[in-house]
């Protein structure tokens, strides 16, 4: 997808390597290419919204990953989504989630969802916070690859195709155990890293 794309994928800090067993990614998300920026480095199980599930060849390749959908308005299938992130985690799989819960076009990070965390305490994880970042062939912060204000499928893909030196920065921040941690000081944990790697690399206004 990436080489069709002419997507360059750069990697900072130290990856997990490609099946790292009981990990769990926690990233800022900004665009739909995302699972397959990461997945093109660490191959994970991703939790994503249930709508992608019906989206033309995208969600086909979502689920042929055997990507977790969740419908966030029922708040029962976080629990459903929950005990099968557990399960994934203790079977020795790696999973990846996106804990802003929507999209942004990578201006600032959004407030992190403590919701799905519980699993990764529950299963005793290792936990590493990934900073993603979209940048022009200057390297400066791009908007492109957002997918955000209500924007179409089919307009995000072509504004992606009609971008050229497109690159995804991957910062793999250093990864910690969740132990016994609460949850919530858990999410503030990891999003005020993220933060922090964001404030660093952020140099300039978005270009589109």
């Amino acid at each position: 997808m990436l080489t069709l794309l002419q997507i360059r994928v750069q990697v900072h800090g130290i990856s997990p390597g490609i099946y790292p067993p009981n990990h769990l990614l926690l990233s800022n998300h900004i665009s739909w290419l995302d699972i397959f920026v990461l997945n093109a480095v660490t191959v994970s199980q991703f939790v994503a919204k249930s709508e992608i599930r019906n989206w033309p060849l995208i969600g086909r390749l979502c689920c042929g990953a055997r990507t977790l959908f969740i419908e966030r308005e029922r708040r029962r299938d976080t629990a459903r989504v929950n005990g099968a992130i557990l399960h994934s985690l203790q079977q020795g799989e790696c999973v990846a989630i996106f804990p802003e819960g929507t999209t942004s076009d990578g201006a600032s990070i959004l407030p992190f969802r403590s919701s799905l965390l519980q699993a990764a305490i529950d299963a005793d994880a290792t936990i590493q916070p990934v900073y993603l970042r979209y940048t022009n062939s200057k390297g400066q912060r791009c908007c492109a690859a957002a997918y955000v204000d209500e924007i179409s499928f089919g307009e995000s893909l072509w504004r992606i195709l009609g971008h050229r030196g497109l690159t995804v920065e991957l910062s793999f921040l250093a990864p910690f155990s969740a132990g016994e941690n609460d949850r919530r000081a858990l999410t503030q944990f990891v999003q005020s890293r993220i933060q922090a790697a964001h404030q660093a690399f952020e140099t300039g206004h978005c270009v589109q």
